[in-house]
């Protein structure tokens, strides 16, 4: 005879109240597991959030090279725009290339009384803004015919904004480079080059136009924007082998902006990772509970077994009511433990120390798919068994 599902469910909780010593052991088990799944999650999410929070304070994560003659008797050759192609189509994992040209023969940056010495100034290429992320705050960035007509505008970052301009809008204002007139036709947000460096002001100028007023007193540099910080070291490697075999002889250097955070996210997968491990494994214990408690419930029941199959339960129906004792179990251990972890959660990264976190539907959706599926397999061969339990015997308890 079938079961309906409400007399499933209440079988279920009547035979696992039964021993609920037994029961809550196996339960505690599958909240050990999914608390220990659960928090590894939690921690992947948290630092990377924590990571992500610091590649929002830099421009996109790049590197940059230098190379020299280690005999000093040749000239180092400029990069071009051949140069460029040839490495985004040879290196992968480059999202894009850029010049920039550091001006050094300007003593400061003027607006009225206001005065900054300590403004850096760069004449950047036209793609320079989408190579750093940097978000247009006012105004707009420069244009093709600013390149083209060498027109004496700038762009200039909020900081600079700030110092320059306190009461008013910075765009279609001018300000001096030392005795250079310039027109300010955007503002750009802030960020900092690197995590211990705190920016001073930032003005760009168009490439040719800074080339123009600061003759040999500039320092260029080619900027290689990475499309994803995992492409790091690929794109570091990459980039000095093409210019090592491009340029034979001259000794190639790269550095970047974001190698701490590259590395502090290669460790931070690798905690993660035997975390994981860790929980699996606390998993794997709650399963074998599962199991012992679902090969136990079969050898103390075989007398109702063998009842319920002589007035016509099929196996799949007997087997369902032993699986679902594994699938209260584990709905139980893994609610508490998601629960619980989310509360702690919570109170360390507010009260403890201060670190982004969200509760996200998708991790306790794997913890939860981890507790069933060790659950419901761990219970599924054991009930297996009721298939091949003679029904005579069974009915004498055999």
């Amino acid at each position: 005879m079938a079961l309906s599902p409400t007399d499933l469910i209440l079988t279920t909780f009547r035979d696992l109240g039964g021993n609920w010593v037994r029961s809550g052991l196996t339960t505690l088990g599958i909240f050990m597991g999914v608390a220990a799944v659960n928090a590894t999650l939690n921690i992947e999410a948290i630092t990377s959030a924590q990571i992500q929070q610091k590649l929002d304070q830099r421009d996109n994560p790049f590197v940059f090279t230098w190379m020299y003659d280690p005999t000093w008797t040749k000239p180092t050759p400029e990069l071009g725009e051949e140069d460029f192609v040839a490495m985004e189509q040879t290196v992968p994992g480059i999202a894009g290339v850029s010049r920039t040209t550091r001006v050094f023969n300007v003593d400061q940056v003027r607006h009225q009384g206001q005065v900054s010495n300590e403004a850096d100034i760069e004449g950047v290429s036209l793609n320079f803004q989408q190579i750093t992320g940097r978000q247009i705050t006012a105004g707009r960035f420069f244009q093709q015919a600013d390149f083209d007509e060498y027109y004496p505008v700038a762009v200039i970052d909020s900081v600079l904004a700030e110092q320059l301009f306190p009461d008013s809008s910075p765009v279609g204002q001018g300000l001096f480079l030392d005795t250079v007139r310039l027109t300010v036709v955007g503002v750009v947000e802030t960020k900092q080059w690197r995590a211990d460096q705190e920016p001073t002001g930032l003005v760009w100028l168009t490439q040719n136009y800074a080339d123009a007023i600061a003759g040999r007193s500039t320092w260029g540099r080619t900027q290689i924007a990475l499309a994803e910080l995992d492409d790091y070291e690929t794109v570091e490697e990459g980039v000095r082998t093409f210019l090592e075999q491009r340029y034979p002889g001259f000794t190639v250097q790269v550095f970047g902006n974001a190698e701490d955070l590259y590395r502090e996210e290669q460790q931070q997968r690798t905690s993660t990772r035997i975390l994981k491990v860790v929980g699996l494994l606390a998993l794997v214990i709650g399963g074998v509970g599962i199991a012992n408690i679902t090969i136990a419930a079969v050898m103390e029941r075989t007398r109702e077994i063998g009842l319920r199959r002589a007035i016509g339960a099929t196996d799949w129906e007997v087997m369902m009511q032993f699986i679902a004792e594994a699938a209260l179990l584990s709905l139980i251990g893994g609610t508490a433990a998601i629960a619980s972890i989310h509360g702690l959660t919570k109170v360390a990264t507010t009260q403890v120390f201060e670190a982004p976190y969200t509760f996200r539907v998708q991790d306790a959706a794997i913890s939860m798919g981890a507790a069933f599926a060790v659950g419901v397999g761990a219970s599924f061969f054991p009930a297996l068994r009721i298939t091949q339990i003679d029904v005579v015997q069974a009915l004498r308890g055999e």
